[in-house]
């Protein structure tokens, strides 16, 4: 597998994080996010041209970060099996955590962790920073600038 991958994108992390997780190896390919012109290569793969874009092992291209957790995510222990308690990691992976590890987890947290680099502080927020501590601790995981 290859993903167009930039290091300093969050979207790109969760992919990176998720795979490490699983255990599966992937090619990087990074991808300088600011020029534009530099992206001409995703035109036939990513119409939107942006990073994250998987290219699957049989070469079909996969694109947007949340879809590629999913895909990645379904029949692992990162996607509940009862369709409810899939639904809330659904819901859960466009607004903040939930209980658990899953999908919704490292899609969150691979902004949530560097929000003080926005110059968010979470001093306030005992139950975020315990649950950012969490994810940090499990196996598998990488730093964003692995």
């Amino acid at each position: 597998m290859i993903l167009y991958n930039s290091t300093v994108s969050g979207n790109c992390y969760k992919m990176r994080l998720l795979l490490a997780h699983l255990g599966l190896e992937v090619e990087l390919r990074d991808v300088d996010v600011v020029s534009r012109s530099r992206r001409d290569f995703l035109d036939g793969l990513n119409p939107a041209r942006r990073v994250p874009t998987l290219i699957l092992d049989d070469g079909r291209p996969l694109a947007e970060s949340n879809a590629i957790l999913w895909y990645f995510g379904e029949g692992t222990r990162f996607v509940p099996e009862d369709r409810y308690t899939r639904a809330q990691v659904l819901q859960w992976m466009f607004f903040e955590q939930c209980d658990g590890m899953t999908i919704a987890d490292i899609s969150l947290y691979a902004y949530t962790h560097v929000a003080h680099e926005g110059g968010f502080i979470l001093d306030r927020f005992p139950a975020i920073r315990a649950w950012l501590e969490r994810v940090a601790t499990q196996p598998g995981h990488v730093p964003i600038d692995a």
